[in-house]
């Protein structure tokens, strides 16, 4: 009996011996797995929820003395103790990051954007240069009977984007994808989009399968040394739309609450168009017209929200939010608040983006549009602000009822899957304008990759001008 209770003991413990060998072998290869990730460039991202947060730790790469000196050298009279009004007023960001405190790449910039004593408090289109003025009044021109040619430009463009080379995916494959404007057919705003060479030749066009308009190549990952290039040239014709706000008056009708259009963009399915009801209703009172709310949400943006330097939209729970607590936004982040309070309101909206064409202005853009029963889709650039500088109201009050022909617009919604689908976590889990390029075991976030929309020829287009 002794024996058999010795044996049984031996047993235990020799099961037990080989628990702990294996556990500890498990917990060597966890850490060696470890120590190989972190070894790997931030910019390689195999792992989603971890990619968001190198990201955050990314945008807030300053510590409290490294952004104190970045401000004192414009600023020598800040100190370390204004750097906490600073932050409690939203001139700056902070974050607290494994138990220190950071800030935001952008801050000191923004300090001079936000922060009244270093620069005046603009509305959004107080700053409007003379050429963003003549872009309102072509359009106008047009619609007044007066310029045949100030609705529409032909434009060519070149779409490309560079892969260097490099060990961690030599001899993978590379998956790109690319915006491609869209054919717009209900604003009828982008026609004729074509596709004239591409390299590599052969692509897959999402064609309405996704909210993100894209153009997808694939390719073998080059050596290091070596650039994998991938572009396509496109042609479009882009032109400006304007609806009076009299002539939208008399011809709307109320909404059928039982349409498509009615159901999808009054809906909240997306973390960054949400619900803001006693924000919306308070904006707009007991006023009941649609035109009506739009404008005085769009007032309401404009005289509350300065431009400032945006963190990565992915790093960011729900931009609305954001912009309501940080008291500041980019073009982006002031079209989804819009968005969300008109949605709100029970008035359809939605999201549209891409690339602003402006000559010597050649940028990332978004905006929005509202629809109303019985006129259709009207733009809505709440960025652009009102251009309290003209003289002519129409000018003034354009960009809440009407846009220019300068765009080029790849979007008509936000965090949509790409077509192709794709296998790890977007580089912009919001918008879609620079590209996607991944690798078959990872993500390649920026700057492992660099793209261009390089602008070959715009050219107006006659049109028949209003009478």
């Amino acid at each position: 009996m002794k024996k058999a209770v010795t044996l049984a003991v031996v047993v235990c413990l020799g099961a037990f011996g080989s628990y702990m060998v294996y556990h500890e072998a498990q917990e060597y290869k966890a850490a060696e797995a470890a120590a190989a990730e972190a070894a790997l460039p931030d910019w390689y991202e195999t792992d989603s929820s971890k990619a968001i947060a190198r990201r955050t730790a990314a945008d807030f790469s300053l510590s409290r003395l490294e952004i104190l000196e970045a401000i004192q050298r414009q600023h020598p009279e800040v100190t370390d103790a204004d750097l906490d009004t600073f932050v409690a007023r939203h001139y700056i960001e902070s974050m607290n990051i494994d138990g220190e405190e950071r800030f935001h790449r952008k801050s000191p910039r923004n300090l001079n954007l936000l922060n009244p004593e270093y620069a005046s408090k603009e509305s959004r289109g107080d700053a409007a240069t003379q050429n963003r003025y003549a872009y309102v009044d072509s359009v106008l021109s047009f619609y007044r009977g007066k310029n045949d040619k100030g609705l529409s430009h032909r434009v060519k463009y070149r779409f490309s984007v560079d892969v260097p080379g490099h060990e961690l995916y030599t001899g993978d494959s590379l998956r790109v994808w690319m915006p491609l404007p869209l054919g717009n057919p209900d604003g009828g705003r982008q026609r004729n989009v074509s596709i004239i060479s591409s390299q590599p030749q052969e692509y897959i066009l999402s064609d309405g399968r996704s909210v993100h308009n894209t153009i997808y190549f694939t390719a073998a990952a080059p050596a290091p040394g070596d650039t994998a290039h991938f572009e396509y040239v496109g042609e479009l014709e882009t032109s400006g739309r304007y609806f009076p706000v009299g002539e939208m008056a008399s011809a709307i009708k109320p909404y059928d609450k039982s349409s498509d259009i009615y159901r999808r963009y009054t809906s909240f399915e997306s973390p960054h168009i949400v619900r803001l009801d006693s924000l919306a209703h308070a904006i707009v009172g007991n006023e009941t017209d649609p035109i009506k709310q739009s404008e005085l949400v769009y007032d309401y943006i404009d005289s509350q929200f300065p431009w400032a330097g945006a963190r990565e939209y992915s790093t960011i729970p729900c931009i609305p939010q954001y912009v309501l607590t940080e008291r500041h936004g980019d073009c982006g982040q002031v079209s989804l608040l819009y968005i969300s309070l008109m949605r709100t309101l029970g008035v359809p909206a939605r999201w549209e983006s891409g690339w602003m064409l402006h000559p010597g202005e050649t940028n990332l853009h978004d905006w929005a549009e509202v629809y109303f029963e019985g006129i259709g889709w009207v733009p809505v650039d709440t960025s652009f602000g009102r251009y309290k500088g003209a003289d002519d109201p129409e000018i003034v009050n354009f960009y809440s009822h009407g846009i220019d022909a300068h765009r080029f617009a790849s979007n008509t919604g936000v965090c949509g899957p790409l077509y192709p689908a794709k296998k790890f976590v977007r580089s912009e889990t919001v918008d879609f304008q620079v590209g996607e390029v991944e690798t078959t075991k990872a993500n390649l976030f920026y700057p492992a990759w660099s793209s261009d929309l390089e602008i070959i020829s715009i050219e107006p287009v006659t049109v028949e001008a209003k009478k």
